[in-house]
């Protein structure tokens, strides 16, 4: 397996959903940006530890993308939720970032 460096993989990963985030709410964009980037800090440690095993070849890409998508439940969109952003488009904006960062992360391992 190649390797990777992570630090570069996050860097990556915060552009990337930040610009998603922005893109995808017609209104409260900066807190979209801010949300977003609070999802990802939440989900650092995990993701570090599991594109090391990914890159190892410990864990498949299967695993992986079903770890990251179990996280969808444990993340909360605060700022977007107090701004009164209907559930169900957070929980949109959610997908649409995790799917993000899985497929990032599955490109760059």
């Amino acid at each position: 397996m190649a390797t990777f460096d992570f630090k570069t993989l996050f860097e990556q990963l915060k552009k990337e959903v930040s610009n998603l985030a922005i893109t995808s709410v017609g209104q409260f964009k900066k807190e979209a940006e801010t949300d977003a980037q609070n999802l990802l800090e939440n989900l650092k440690q995990n993701l570090q530890a599991w594109t090391v095993q990914l890159a190892s070849g410990e864990m498949t890409s299967d695993d992986f993308e079903f770890l990251v998508m179990g996280q969808k439940e444990l993340i909360e969109m605060n700022i977007l939720k107090q701004k009164g952003m209907a559930l169900i488009d957070l929980d949109k904006l959610k997908i649409s970032l995790i799917n993000q960062i899985i497929k990032t992360t599955l490109s760059v391992i």
